[in-house]
């Protein structure tokens, strides 16, 4: 049996989707299937053995060659899923499925017990640097109840000042995250799962007992983290150091909106979240300058230590620790002497990172990095075999080119190859967690790609300069601005238009349906493309020619019902529907989405409130309206004009009846 343990992984992914989305113990499910599965067995025993008896009286005959034959598929799906196979799933799957439920339990209880508790009194402490908010100040504590080590956020006063490390005495009461509101809409106790935060504490007195309390090895890392933030911010100018912290540590705070937007709109945001990319440059980088000073070896056991400093230091970030796995592991298979194989390296990270925190799963981080390496994985072979295929390498060397020119241009085919795989896989993610869709991904990236390699490991060694000596870092901080701009430059590319389109929230099965296509196409692609060709590509061969021959055959048929499904998809698109009638859960204020029969959309009020964070227009309202399937506003109505009726910011596409066409257009906030 090949890769036991990615099976098993599948099979915690599987008893964990099973406990989160269809909130169901995965034992109940398993029950009828193995029932199936014995009786099945038995018939098959019984029948082999009365067609054995017959064996001698029987004529064989050729049997026709059907297209679609139910029986084949399954012989084929029985050299993969057999016995073992099927026990490691079910087995790691109930595994995984009553952790989770067991946890979700755990959770309920402990908020509804504390949430009737009129006051909490304890002793904890901080785990987190300040969080400034409008009204508060905002830390992570760690603190021990009913002798359980939990996790909460505090909300304490503006004029307290807390460090990473202090315990605390603190005094307040428990504030119930709140769940789900509207349709498809966030769930912020969810969102502490994934960082195992119990809810948020409101005090009303803290009081500083000790200093530097807590975990050693964490409260060492936290120290440098700040004194590498304190010291570029002394030494770059303010617009270059937070975008260097972004880059090199995954530290937004400071990045204003706009940057942040451009980023995000250009495809470039994963530059400012510490991920796998990173990871790859400084492990180069250290084992290009470490070859020479120290030797392989010591440089790869060198390099091991530094990325478990480093994530560390970055927080153990999902992406960042599914990449520092992966590095940990191909070092480690080059010092063993040992062959790596990357779908078991990933199945490893992403095992551990499942059994630490199942609720991982529903991380956005989580899912674009895992799944940009499994595009990776399943498409760039294809891909890179059919952008080969079109000869463009061909074309170019009619020319008289040199070698080294010849291997960056395969190197530029090799990075297309991949980022097109990686955008492939994750823009299903994408849409449906962001609802955006970005045209000049490809343009971005390729462009990035020339640059992001010696951006990374100049500022990987500029931070840790700026760690030991502040002279020494100024003196490199020339090159280090100059790098900043080059990125900011890239992200201009945010302001094209078209940069942002916004899609409406796809279903589950339309998800399933893309990937299913996008698997078969380049399937059959690559296989088309394949010089030597097994048995099994030339019966697919043959397999795609009969179905050919059958459409060609059948092609008046085919007319006829492709003409009836035109007419009956104009049909229920014309057909009027009913009238529907939304009221969104906007906090403080009213807001109504209405959906005529003829499928014109109208909001009534917007909600909001003056003394609010949270902006109600780009968090709320603009997700529930492309999670209900519409990408415009028809018409506004607006009922008065108190803030909480009118103060929102949202960007939709409205229609001009007078002028017939779609415009962009930002509603402004009323004061």
């Amino acid at each position: 049996m090949k890769r036991p343990i990615l099976i098993a992984t599948i099979g915690y992914i599987i008893g964990i989707i099973v406990g989160l989305y269809f909130e169901k113990s995965i034992v109940l499910i398993y029950i009828p299937i193995i029932a199936i599965y014995i009786t099945n067995k038995v018939y098959s025993r019984a029948k082999q053995s009365i067609n054995n008896n017959l064996s001698s009286q029987t004529i064989f005959k050729p049997t026709k060659l059907k297209l679609f034959s139910i029986k084949r598929y399954i012989r084929y799906a029985k050299i993969y899923f057999n016995s073992k196979v099927i026990a490691i799933l079910i087995i790691s799957s109930i595994i995984s499925n009553i952790n989770l439920n067991f946890q979700n339990k755990n959770y309920e209880n402990i908020r509804n017990s504390l949430a009737r508790q009129e006051s909490i009194n304890n002793i904890g402490i901080v785990i987190s640097n300040k969080e400034e908010k409008q009204y508060y100040n905002k830390y992570k504590i760690e603190t021990i109840i009913n002798n359980k080590k939990m996790k909460f956020y505090i909300s304490t006063n503006k004029n307290l000042k807390l460090e990473y490390g202090d315990e605390i005495s603190f005094n307040g009461t428990f504030q119930k995250p709140q769940e789900q509101r509207n349709y498809k809409g966030s769930d912020y106790s969810q969102h502490l799962k994934q960082i195992k935060i119990y809810g948020t504490i409101k005090c009303t007195s803290v009081k500083i007992l000790r200093k530097q309390q807590g975990n050693k090895i964490f409260l060492i890392s936290n120290k440098i983290s700040n004194r590498v933030i304190e010291n570029v911010k002394r030494v770059l100018k303010e617009q270059e150091a937070p975008i260097l912290l972004g880059v090199m540590l995954g530290d937004k705070n400071d990045i204003d909106s706009e940057m942040q937007d451009n980023f995000r709109n250009a495809s470039m945001s994963h530059i400012l979240a510490v991920s796998g990319m990173h990871i790859s440059y400084i492990v180069l980088g250290l084992t290009r300058i470490g070859k020479k000073l120290i030797g392989k070896r010591y440089t790869e056991i060198l390099s091991i230590f530094i990325l478990i400093f480093y994530m560390l230091i970055t927080n153990f970030t999902p992406s960042v620790t599914r990449a520092g796995i992966m590095s940990i592991l191909m070092i480690s298979s080059k010092l063993f002497y040992r062959k790596n194989d990357i779908l078991t390296s990933v199945s490893i990270a992403l095992l551990f990172t499942l059994i630490y925190n199942p609720f991982l799963i529903q991380n956005l981080g989580f899912q674009l990095s895992y799944g940009g390496v499994l595009g990776i994985v399943l498409f760039n072979k294809s891909i890179l075999k059919i952008l080969k295929s079109i000869n463009i390498k061909n074309k170019i060397y009619k020319y008289k080119i040199r070698p080294k020119i010849k291997k960056q241009l395969d190197k530029v085919i090799e990075f297309i190859s991949i980022s097109i795989s990686v955008q492939l896989f994750i823009i299903p993610i994408i849409l449906y967690n962001l609802n955006t869709l970005n045209l000049y991904f490809l343009i971005s990236n390729l462009i990035l790609s020339v640059f992001i390699g010696p951006i990374i490991i100049i500022g990987f060694l500029f931070i840790t300069i700026a760690l030991i000596n502040l002279k020494i870092a100024s003196f490199f901080s020339g090159v280090v601005e100059l790098c900043i701009k080059i990125l900011t430059t890239i992200s201009q590319i945010g302001k094209i238009p078209f940069s942002k389109i916004y899609i409406s929230t796809p279903n589950i099965f339309s998800i399933l349906n893309y990937y299913l296509v996008i698997d078969i196409t380049l399937l059959i692609f690559y296989i088309y493309l394949a010089k030597k060709t097994n048995k099994t590509q030339i019966r697919t061969r043959n397999l795609i020619a009969l179905i050919k021959i059958k459409l060609r055959e059948n092609k008046n048929r085919l007319k006829k019902i492709f003409i009836i499904l035109i007419f009956i998809i104009v049909f229920l698109h014309f057909c009027p529907k009913d009238l529907k009638i939304y009221f969104i859960d906007v906090g403080q204020g009213d807001s109504t989405f209405i959906v005529t029969p003829k499928n014109k959309t109208i909001l009534i009020d917007s909600g909001g409130s003056l003394n609010s964070d949270v902006d109600i227009g780009k968090n709320t309202l603009l997700p529930y309206i492309l999670d209900r399937g519409f990408t415009q506003i028809d018409t506004i109505i607006i009922s008065h004009f108190d803030s909480d009726h009118v103060r929102f910011y949202a960007i939709f596409i409205a229609r001009n009846k007078s002028k017939k066409y779609h415009y962009r257009k930002t509603i402004q906030k009323f004061s």
